[in-house]
């Protein structure tokens, strides 16, 4: 019988963390980053979006490294689509960090009014809406969730989406687009996608994270992505946050240093005033962190 066919391995982190330039104040917050196992306790979903790959252990403790090293004290855990309904990390690592960590998950249709309560008790503000896992917004979840105090918080292609778009204005309440909307930088700030990007903030109840991940280069400096940030700081300073996308699954080519990440905001923002609403005053509000 012939051996199984072996699944290549997303590439490592780098877990190489020189002192960066960027010293952050108290409170800052990383809003966009997933745990994975450790695999043996917390099992990823078999035949999950991405099990083409194999994936390492970036468990709590991998975390806490990263955190220390970029000086950051707060974090939004958003649940891995590798873990898709399965909560029991989220709840495990909000049990363990209640003040320090938020959480966004991906509930299934068919969960229950206790379940919801349990997990908004324990630090979950967010129902996760990606586009990889719904060909449609199940609305009834969304008002369930609101109903509990939750923030949607979407993975949206908008290019290839028109038919979320109005509903995603609609949401009642606070919400989140991750990953700047999903915009394709090379059609620049004046592209239907970033305009509404720019609709969304000025419903006055979104948020935005910055991140690079759209960019359609492989590695520092994402140049790209800089006419977007920039327009987004100063359209809407008071609705954005920022994230590292750690441990970046199979998503840059080669593995980003994410110290090199968070130095990346000094020139994406360089009004120290405004980069600390970003990293401490805006996650505070979106996602519900006690007072420091």
């Amino acid at each position: 019988m012939s051996e199984p066919t072996k699944r290549p391995l997303s590439p490592l982190i780098d877990r190489n963390y020189p002192k960066p330039k960027l010293k952050l104040p108290p409170g800052a917050c990383d809003t966009h980053f997933h745990f994975i196992g450790p695999q043996k306790l917390f099992p990823l979903k078999p035949d999950h979006c991405f099990s083409h790959l194999e994936f390492e252990d970036t468990p709590i403790e991998d975390w806490l490294k990263l955190q220390d090293a970029l000086g950051l004290q707060r974090g939004l855990h958003v649940q891995s689509m590798m873990y898709e309904n399965n909560y029991d990390l989220v709840l495990h690592a909000q049990c363990r960090f209640p003040d320090r960590l938020r959480a966004a998950v991906i509930p299934w249709p068919g969960i229950t009014d206790g379940e919801l309560e349990i997990l908004t008790k324990s630090g979950v503000v967010g129902y996760r809406i990606t586009w990889r896992l719904l060909k449609e917004i199940d609305q009834r979840l969304v008002a369930r969730t609101h109903d509990h105090g939750w923030g949607m918080h979407y993975l949206v292609k908008p290019d290839e989406q028109p038919d979320w778009l109005p509903q995603i204005l609609k949401s009642p309440g606070r919400f989140v687009l991750e990953h700047m909307g999903g915009v394709d930088p090379s059609k620049g700030i004046d592209s239907a996608a970033f305009k509404f990007v720019l609709a969304c903030l000025d419903t006055g109840r979104c948020w935005v994270k910055l991140s690079p991940r759209p960019s359609k280069q492989n590695d520092f400096p994402f140049t790209d992505m800089d006419p977007l940030v920039k327009k987004l700081v100063q359209h809407a300073p008071d609705r954005l946050m920022w994230g590292t996308d750690w441990p970046h699954p199979q998503y840059f080519k080669p593995m980003p240093n994410d110290v090199r990440l968070l130095d990346q905001l000094l020139d994406w923002v360089p009004d120290e005033k405004t980069r600390n609403m970003i990293l401490v005053d805006n996650p505070a509000a979106c996602l519900g962190f006690p007072p420091l």
